[in-house]
């Protein structure tokens, strides 16, 4: 990936997140469900790869404020991704369904368990949450909301309240 991503980049990120959407579309509410599995293959359709997505190594991140954050491997991506899909499953199987979808977007884009794409990546996973409980909301106005720093209470809060406001406008 560029360090500067051109016009052209984004553009091409655009049609492979759009690819992803009609893809959750057509996958979630059917015999298939959100686990390790399908999040690799929804991160391979934001990446364009059949490369292994997950990420096995450190890796050092700029967030959009400019802070730095530092990720060692600290268990198996793959076993966290199960871990977070299942927890997120359960949750929705509750009835929250906003909230196991708020869950594991968050996770998710904490977590960084890709090696690329891993906010698209989320916001799949977020959609297939929600229109599996029902809920079919903007994934674009879900990938604009700004993130800020969600290990911050007040940036994480700031981002729920307008996720919740997102998914109460579609409900």
């Amino acid at each position: 990936m560029p360090n500067s991503k051109s016009a052209l980049w984004k553009i091409r990120e655009d049609q492979l997140f759009r690819r992803g959407v009609d893809y959750v579309h057509h996958a979630a509410g059917g015999i298939k469900k959100i686990n390790s599995q399908e999040l690799a293959h929804l991160n391979q359709l934001m990446t364009e790869t059949t490369d292994e997505p997950w990420r096995f190594e450190p890796v050092e991140i700029t967030i959009p404020g400019g802070e730095v954050h530092h990720f060692n491997l600290v268990s198996n991506p793959i076993n966290r991704a199960r871990d977070l899909c299942g927890q997120a499953v359960q949750i929705a199987g509750n009835g929250d369904v906003r909230d196991a979808a708020l869950y594991l977007y968050i996770e998710l884009v904490l977590a960084h368990l890709f090696r690329d794409a891993n906010r698209r990546t989320a916001v799949l996973a977020t959609l297939w949450i929600l229109e599996n409980g029902g809920i079919t909301i903007d994934a674009d106005k879900l990938l604009n909301i700004p993130l800020g720093n969600l290990r911050s209470d007040d940036e994480r809060k700031a981002f729920e309240e307008k996720f919740t406001a997102l998914v109460d406008e579609s409900a």
